[in-house]
């Protein structure tokens, strides 16, 4: 709900921007306010993509947050000093995260939401299907004066795409429509009008065509139909409908129309097709008897510019209301919500993980565990850059940075299984033997076993739905590095470190030196591990990989 209404604030500031240079402009032509209303519609409408396409910037909004030292519990309860490891014994699960009653209040805003948008998109729905029903029951119009001028204003207003004129039997409709082919629908009576109204008509209406405004119409409808709840947009398509039919007026005045006579043919013109009554559609209308009054006074004022705006300034106005609309899409004014599922490598959920989220530049601290479906959550966090980290005993912790920008960010986490850690000491003199100690997980021992323990390990596990399940492996065979005589006598000695990996059956695969001392004492350490077996490592019931840290120390004597 949070992003909700960050959207439409950022929708509502574009229009209210929009508005404010429209009424700026209110001494200069009615087709450059026309111009900046439409490019605020479209602007308006660019917002939402452009919050997912251009690089967020932060809006600072004072706010409490977590200094350096301090970790947030993402329950609301009250920020403790961090000392050392974070204690999980604090985390809380991700359904604790966010109240019931917040989840209730957002869904019934949602609800509202939609239905208002459908009910609106239903009557846009309704109004283009009866402008089409309209328009499929009328007829050509075939008298040659309708025809003939049409053609004339058509050539005139450089108008390539061809015009149909349709007659209709409904009395109150004079409407145009239509892109790539346009259709001006006129009431069966307007065939008896005379030359002077019928080319008042069609310079009308044929400016509605060249200058493209039933798109421009459309597109203020959706908009108005997604934020309906919004009065802005419905101030902003309103003067939109105005300031086009002021612009159309504009083109007929410039084309040698005397004013009171074309307000006189206006108002004549709605007593006539009684514009009153005419059916609400989404398509211009030349007597539209809500704006007749407006419209009369501005074509009757002398002083007002009626010039169309260059193509510079409609270019420059553009550039700089979309980058108004860049800039405020990429502002983030709002907390954020992270979320995201951990699993382990077999795709499987993994519950009770500490997930903690590091405040790069405070290193504060948000602190969650994954529920029971592996699911987690942090709402709501300052946007900046993180760094997200997972723990689970028994796998390997997963580091990752992140930038949280003004929207919701999901992020999972497959979380791989730990490494075995092993110590040998090998130690010099005549005998080499019993005299080898090693630090190892608990699970590991020294002495030749079978696999028994592991089948009946392997025959008794249970698959879950839910993952993290891991049964380390118990070693079966092992074998001594040998400690050449020489080098024991030259007093050459060192720890090597190797990196092995076990595979699914028990068998070391390969293995690595990480921290070489001396060839000689290299290739005695991994020839030693080579030889290595055990009954294998369990994942959610699955033989699997895992790999090994083997630590082996030569002292000489």
């Amino acid at each position: 709900m949070t992003l909700f209404l960050d959207g439409t604030l950022k929708v509502s500031l574009v229009i209210v921007i929009g508005l404010a240079a429209a009424s700026v402009l209110r001494g200069r032509s009615a087709a450059l306010r026309h111009w900046v209303l439409a490019t605020t519609i479209v602007a308006a409408m660019a917002v939402p993509v452009l919050e997912w396409v251009v690089p967020a910037w932060q809006v600072q909004i004072r706010r409490a947050e977590a200094t350096s030292g301090q970790t947030i519990n993402q329950a609301g309860g009250p920020a403790r000093p961090s000392v050392g490891p974070i204690e999980l014994s604090e985390s809380v699960t991700a359904g604790e995260a966010r109240p019931a009653a917040e989840n209730r209040s957002a869904r019934a805003v949602t609800l509202a939401w939609i239905l208002g948008a459908v009910a609106s998109l239903l009557m846009f729905a309704t109004g283009l299907t009866r402008l089409f029903w309209l328009a499929s029951r009328a007829q050509p119009v075939r008298a040659e004066n309708w025809i003939r001028i049409a053609n004339e204003i058509g050539r005139a207003s450089n108008i390539r795409r061809p015009i149909t004129l349709l007659q209709s039997e409904h009395p109150s409709l004079l409407v145009t429509w239509g892109l790539l082919r346009p259709k001006v629908l006129i009431p069966d009576a307007a065939l008896q009008w005379d030359e002077e109204r019928i080319r008042i008509v069609l310079r009308h209406e044929l400016a509605h065509i060249r200058r493209g405004d039933w798109a421009v119409q459309l597109a203020g409808e959706l908009l108005r139909a997604a934020y309906w709840f919004n009065p802005l947009l419905w101030v902003a398509c309103a003067q939109l409908r105005l300031e086009s039919e002021r612009a159309c007026d504009d083109e007929v005045l410039s084309g040698g129309v005397d004013g009171p006579a074309y307000a006189t043919h206006l108002l004549e013109l709605a007593r006539a097709l009684k514009a009153e009554h005419a059916p609400r559609l989404p398509a211009p209308a030349v007597a539209r008897s809500s704006s007749l009054e407006r419209r009369i006074r501005a074509m009757l004022d002398v002083h007002l510019t009626r010039k169309p705006a260059t193509r510079t300034v409609r270019f420059l106005t553009a550039v700089a209301l979309l980058t108004v609309a860049v800039a405020v899409a990429a502002a983030q004014t709002t907390p954020v919500k992270l979320s995201g599922t951990v699993y382990d490598s077999t795709g499987a959920p993994v519950p009770n993980v500490a997930v903690v989220l590091s405040h790069s530049a405070t290193q504060a601290k948000y602190e969650v565990k994954s529920n029971a479906t592996g699911y987690f959550e942090f709402v709501p966090l300052p946007a900046d850059n993180y760094a997200l980290v997972a723990s689970l005993p028994g796998f390997k912790e997963s580091k990752q940075d992140l930038v949280l920008s003004g929207r919701a960010v999901q992020r999972d986490i497959t979380l791989a299984l730990g490494s075995l850690k092993e110590t040998i000491s090998i130690r010099g003199g005549p005998s080499t033997e019993g005299d080898a100690s090693r630090a190892a997980s608990p699970r590991t021992v020294t002495a030749d076993l079978d696999r028994t323990a592991f089948q009946r390990a392997l025959k008794s596990c249970t698959p879950s739905s839910t993952g993290g399940r891991v049964r380390p492996p118990m070693k079966i065979k092992d074998v001594k590095p040998v400690y050449p005589e020489s080098l024991q006598a030259a007093g050459i000695g060192g720890t090597v470190l190797l990196g092995a990996t076990i595979g699914a059956d028990g068998l070391v695969k390969s293995v690595e030196v990480l921290r070489s001392v001396h060839p000689e004492l290299d290739a005695s350490a991994v020839e030693a591990v080579k030889q290595w077996q055990f009954d294998g490592t369990l994942l959610n019931c699955v033989p699997s990989e895992v790999s090994m840290n083997v630590s082996v120390d030569f002292a000489a004597k």
